[in-house]
C-alpha cells in the first residue's frame, strides 16, 4: 500500500511537469517548408502570417472581427486543406463549461462529431483544440480549431478544414507548420 501512494506522488509530479502543448497532441514529426511564400496581415493588424504565395486568399473585418483564410486552389478539394485565421475581440474564459458550449456547437450546429479535444498551449499561450469529422458538398471532412486567449478582452480561433479521407493527419500537421509561423501582434 505505501508503495501504490508512494507510486501515485511519483506519476502526479511527473505529469505536472510536462509541458501540455497542443501542436504535439497530432503526432506532427516534421515542419512542412513551403517555397515562394508571402507575409499576410489582417486588415485590423493583429496578425501576419506567412502563406505560399501561390494560394487564393481572402480578407474580412468588422468591428468585433478580423478574418484571413486561404487554400491551395491549383489542388483537388480532396487534396489539399482550408486554413482560417480570426482575431476577436472578445472575453473566453477556459474549462469545462467552455469545452461543453464548443461541442454542442459543433454537435448541434454543424453536424460534426467530436474526435478528440483538450485544453494546453500553443505559442505560449493558454488554448484548446479539438478535431471533429462530418459532411459537407458530398464530402467527408474533418474541422481542426485551436482557440487561443492572447489578451484579456482578444483571442484568436485558427481553423482547418481537411476535406477527403487520405493523409488527413498530414495536412492538419501541414497547417500546424503555417500556425506555427503566425506573428500576433499587439
Amino acid at each position: 500500500m505505501k508503495y501504490f501512494f508512494a507510486l501515485l506522488i511519483f506519476l502526479i509530479s511527473l505529469s505536472s511537469c510536462q509541458k501540455d502543448t497542443i501542436d504535439e497532441s497530432f503526432d506532427c514529426n516534421t515542419t512542412t517548408n513551403f517555397a515562394n511564400t508571402e507575409e499576410v496581415q489582417g486588415i485590423l493588424k493583429h496578425f501576419k502570417i506567412e502563406i505560399p504565395s501561390s494560394w487564393k486568399s481572402e480578407l474580412y473585418f468588422d468591428e468585433t472581427q478580423s478574418r484571413f483564410y486561404s487554400a491551395d486552389t491549383t489542388k483537388q478539394l480532396t487534396d489539399t486543406y482550408i486554413i482560417d485565421v480570426t482575431w476577436h475581440q472578445g472575453e473566453i474564459e477556459f474549462g469545462r463549461d467552455f469545452e461543453t458550449l464548443v461541442v454542442n456547437d459543433l454537435k448541434q450546429n454543424q453536424q460534426l462529431s467530436l474526435i478528440k479535444s483538450g485544453f494546453g498551449e500553443f505559442k505560449d499561450f493558454k488554448g484548446y483544440y479539438n478535431l471533429s469529422n462530418g459532411f459537407q458538398s458530398g464530402f467527408e471532412y474533418h474541422f481542426f480549431q485551436i482557440f487561443l486567449k492572447t489578451a484579456t478582452d482578444e483571442y484568436f480561433t485558427l481553423t482547418t478544414k481537411v476535406y477527403g479521407t487520405e493523409f488527413v493527419n498530414e495536412r492538419i500537421c501541414a497547417s500546424v507548420s503555417i500556425f506555427e509561423n503566425i506573428k500576433f501582434l499587439n
